[in-house]
């Protein structure tokens, strides 16, 4: 990618996918494993189709009661099939309607474990190589320790999540977690301008990064989406 895009996770059930979609370039679509099924994943294809926006497969642990934040202990073969059901279920989706799914991008303890588990990077990376799609990972983890053979790896920060100093989000009930429109604007502006972000602890963190995250259940979903879309104009 050339410049920064702009990405919100979608299909979750929040109620705010069709007034988001307008305002971004890449939907990450709950794929079945902690939200979604196939007629929201149906609506948000259409959406995308409509608004021009690429198609990411947003795949989680089986865990729709956890809604995919705990990490599970699962066999990898499980792991793999779950993984490969859901982002074949997007992908056939997608193909009925004439589009396509252009990368992996892992929802909540599955993104994180990527860094810390060395069976689930496998089974993940290794299902990103045989669709040969882009996988997006976390900037600002330190170097990506899955090999880069074959892979291609799109780093993703964040524009309504506020940061700790050691370059990890803040934990969802920490104070400074979740940023409001002005604050994830100005983050956004950080990041385009300098590469960085202003960590809790008021350290001006490096985060070279890829794609921005918008959380389609975010309170203010739509208010920052807009203020956040306001200072990253399309090309």
């Amino acid at each position: 990618m050339t410049k920064l895009q702009l990405n919100c996770d979608l299909g979750e059930g929040a109620g705010h996918d069709a007034a988001l979609m307008p305002l971004i370039d890449q939907a990450s679509i709950a794929c079945g494993g902690h939200a979604g099924d196939a007629d929201t994943m149906a609506h948000c294809v259409a959406l995308a189709v409509q608004h021009g926006v690429q198609i990411g497969a947003h795949p989680a642990y089986p865990d729709r009661a956890g809604f995919g934040r705990r990490s599970l202990d699962l066999p990898p073969d499980t792991l793999a099939a779950s993984l490969r059901e859901q982002v074949g279920a997007l992908m056939h989706i997608a193909w009925e309607q004439g589009a396509s799914v252009a990368y992996i991008k892992p929802h909540g303890a599955l993104y994180h474990d990527l860094w810390t588990h060395e069976a689930v990077r496998t089974a993940v990376t290794a299902l990103a190589r045989d669709l040969d799609l882009p996988l997006v990972v976390q900037a600002g983890r330190g170097d990506w320790p899955g090999g880069s053979a074959g892979l291609t790896v799109w780093h993703e920060a964040f524009a309504d999540r506020g940061y700790a100093k050691d370059g990890r989000l803040l934990g969802r009930d920490a104070a400074g977690a979740l940023l409001g429109p002005e604050q994830a604007a100005t983050q956004a502006q950080q990041l385009i301008d300098r590469g960085t972000v202003t960590t809790a602890d008021g350290t001006e963190r490096p985060l070279n990064a890829d794609t921005l995250c918008l959380h389609g259940d975010h309170p203010q979903a739509q208010a920052v989406s807009q203020a956040v879309r306001a200072v990253m104009p399309r090309s």
